[in-house]
């Protein structure tokens, strides 16, 4: 009987943990992943950027989660770019790395996600509009459908008044 090799990464080096990024086993990227995202070493961006295109689910959440830690804003558009992506799977890693890389790119597909079917994912939207806005308006993922329409509509409002002050470029 096979045993499944899984990688003790909490004290593996830098070098040791990008090898482990592309391990046979789905496991060892995974937990290479969630530890060096927990480091905070900028260095792993790029090799976690990679894994969003993992073929395992649990692979891919991990590096978006870890790219969330990591705070570096480069990784906004591909992180975006899933949310348009129908395959990736579950959205809620990325959308709660954009939420903690504070991006306001990400505001109307956050505002799209509150009409979501999956009430998840609706709440991570809400909370992460009022993390990246600072605007408080009140959404209830599980509340009835025109309650959570009427927060939708006011949300969008609020967006085509702001956008182009939120999103202009720095001079």
């Amino acid at each position: 009987m096979e045993t499944t090799p899984v990688s003790s990464t909490s004290g593996a080096d830098f070098e040791t943990l990008v090898a482990e990024l592309n391990h046979r086993v789905w496991e060892v990227r995974r937990d290479a992943c969630e530890e060096l995202g927990t480091r905070g070493d900028a260095r792993a961006v790029t090799h976690l950027a990679r894994l969003l295109r993992d073929g395992v689910g649990a692979v891919r959440f991990a590096a978006a989660e870890a790219l969330g830690k990591l705070g570096d804003r480069s990784v906004v558009p591909q992180l975006i770019k899933i949310l348009e992506d129908p395959h990736f799977g579950a959205y809620g890693p990325v959308i709660e790395a954009l939420a903690n890389l504070k991006a306001p790119e990400a505001i109307p597909y956050f505002i799209r996600i509150l009409r979501d079917s999956d009430p998840r994912l609706r709440s991570l939207s809400a909370n992460a509009l009022m993390v990246i806005t600072r605007q408080v308006i009140p959404y209830k993922a599980k509340g009835s459908e025109e309650e959570r329409e009427a927060s939708v509509q006011q949300w969008e409002l609020w967006w085509k008044k702001n956008e182009s002050r939120i999103l202009k470029p720095a001079p």
